[in-house]
């Protein structure tokens, strides 16, 4: 183990998480892109058929954790793939219509990362009224 004997995360004295409990995961990162549809119905179609291709992704649970970044910058967003493969996720994000259209450009990295890193879907808020 690592010193702390806690998988996953380094020790307290530096050691690192011990290879068993790590893996190797791809991760994409989205970009600003060239193409902006100056009409507003162009940009909204293009945006729900990027949204219906992470949908797919996830519910194929070839994704993990995708989100945007809330800040207003070029990086608008991540992806974790569960995939060791930089070409396979490399092809899967050509696949996404907003980077087909140039609306994204994308970056693709190994990252290694905790083993067992999953999606697991938010439940609805209980009936009672009361939010969470």
């Amino acid at each position: 183990m690592n010193g702390e004997g806690v998988p996953g995360i380094p020790s307290e004295s530096g050691d690192p998480p011990p290879p068993w409990s790590m893996r190797t995961y791809v991760v994409s990162f989205l970009y600003r892109g060239a193409y902006h549809p100056a009409d507003p119905a162009k940009a909204e179609e293009l945006q729900r058929a990027h949204l219906a291709h992470i949908s797919r992704l996830l519910r194929e649970r070839k994704a993990i954790a995708v989100g945007p970044f809330l800040d207003d910058t070029d990086l608008r967003g991540f992806c974790i793939f569960d995939s060791e493969s930089v070409e396979e996720v490399r092809a899967i994000c050509l696949t996404d219509p907003g980077v087909r259209a140039g609306a994204f450009r994308v970056e693709v990295h190994p990252w290694y990362g905790p083993k067992g890193i999953t999606f697991v879907p938010p439940r609805p808020p209980a009936e009672s009224g009361i939010s969470e």
